[in-house]
């Protein structure tokens, strides 16, 4: 009998363009969908609203830190 602390539940992608929405009420883009999990884009509509470096909006968005 396999317990649930024994089963492994895929993580699913979280979705970026909510948590920028969350912390930029006026996020805005015509196509959502197109920019919903992918943190790179979301980070792109929020740095020409604001003068963060990207790094600190990726950090804000909680993306995985990428080796550059």
């Amino acid at each position: 009998m396999n317990s649930a602390a024994d089963q492994v539940l895929p993580r699913s992608t979280p979705d970026y363009f909510a948590r920028g929405l969350a912390l930029w009420p006026r996020l805005w883009h015509p196509h959502p969908g197109r920019v919903r999990r992918d943190p790179r884009r979301v980070a792109t509509l929020v740095s020409r609203r604001t003068i963060l470096p990207r790094q600190a909006i990726l950090d804000l968005l909680g993306a995985p830190i990428e080796a550059e």
